[in-house]
């Protein structure tokens, strides 16, 4: 076993393959009950992996939030505002729509930064304030209605929905990238220590010349970044701008994120683990979809049975370790 995992803690080391086995399980369950149509890749599980890249987009950003003891719950509110006014711009040119959405949602990123950096305001409490606001500002564009993308959105209904080589959702892809950016910001850059160090304590952070703060208002305007790609993408997947997209994504999102790994109290964990988080919670939705008798609301009470198990597992070994 290599020396950076022996100083890993116990629990951070399998709770990715804890992670992975349960989705493993899933998967042999999907193929053993529902056979062709569960495994067919054009029909079911290519849409699973596109539902759930634009989940993890958004989970990057929450997971950032999470590393330095924060939660950020606006997340879905801003998805939504960015193809609201995405698709409402949209009129005025493909890169004018894309540009404002993208503004919008950092314009709720810096609120919330600032609020939590600069005056220390419980995260929690002043995401949810962001939230509620975002969302009605969705709401009010266009009087609670939907906003149909124009021909000048062409380029995002192809994102949205199609594959690479027909194979690879073009969602996928950025997802991936994305993890793969941001695993290189974490390991070999300062901010990605400072993310670690801040989480970890912030009174040692600050002594060690950290701006906490400054930490603080970056971690939520990325996460709010992400957010609004993430509804850019989602305005092409349905051919409109949707105020109401995404509702209860945050709490599924922030589930994602400790059953891939991520401890709930800040300084542990990594972005590699989102991904088998993400498709976790998206394949329990897709199977109860594919069996048609079971009430939706089982997905709720698997993913929130998932997650106490891992928040229990988390407790009980730092109890462990505290006590050695």
């Amino acid at each position: 076993m290599k020396t950076s995992e022996i100083s890993r803690p116990f629990w951070a080391r399998i709770k990715i393959d804890t992670a992975f086995a349960a989705v493993l399980v899933l998967l042999f369950y999907g193929s053993v009950q529902y056979g062709r149509t569960f495994l067919s890749f054009s029909n079911n599980l290519s849409n699973v992996l596109r539902t759930a890249s634009l989940m993890g987009i958004m989970a990057i950003g929450v997971n950032l939030c999470f590393l330095i003891g924060a939660r950020d719950l606006s997340v879905s509110a801003i998805a939504a505002l960015t193809s609201m006014t995405t698709a409402y711009f949209c009129r005025q040119g493909l890169a004018v729509g894309i540009l404002i959405g993208i503004l919008s949602g950092a314009l709720v990123g810096v609120v919330n930064g600032y609020v939590v950096g600069k005056f220390n305001v419980q995260p929690f409490i002043a995401t949810l304030g962001t939230q509620l606001a975002a969302r009605g500002v969705a709401l009010l564009i266009n009087h609670e209605y939907s906003i149909g993308l124009p021909t000048q959105g062409e380029i995002l209904k192809k994102a949205g929905n199609q594959n690479l080589f027909g194979l690879l959702p073009y969602p996928l892809l950025i997802f991936a990238f994305l993890v793969l950016l941001f695993t290189v910001i974490l390991r070999y850059t300062a901010f990605g220590r400072a993310i670690y160090a801040v989480g970890g304590n912030e009174e040692s952070a600050e002594m060690m010349g950290i701006r906490v703060w400054k930490v603080k208002f970056f971690v939520f305007l990325i996460s709010a970044v992400l957010s609004s790609l993430s509804g850019i993408l989602l305005t092409g997947r349905l051919n409109a701008g949707q105020p109401t997209a995404c509702e209860g994504w945050e709490m599924t999102i922030m589930a994602a994120v400790v059953i891939g790994g991520t401890g709930v109290k800040g300084g542990v964990g990594k972005i590699s683990g989102i991904f088998m988080g993400v498709v976790f919670v998206q394949l329990i939705s897709n199977l109860i979809n594919l069996n048609g008798t079971i009430s939706a609301y089982w997905k709720d009470i698997a993913t929130g049975f998932i997650l106490l198990i891992a928040v229990l597992s988390q407790a009980y070994m730092d109890y462990k370790k505290n006590k050695l």
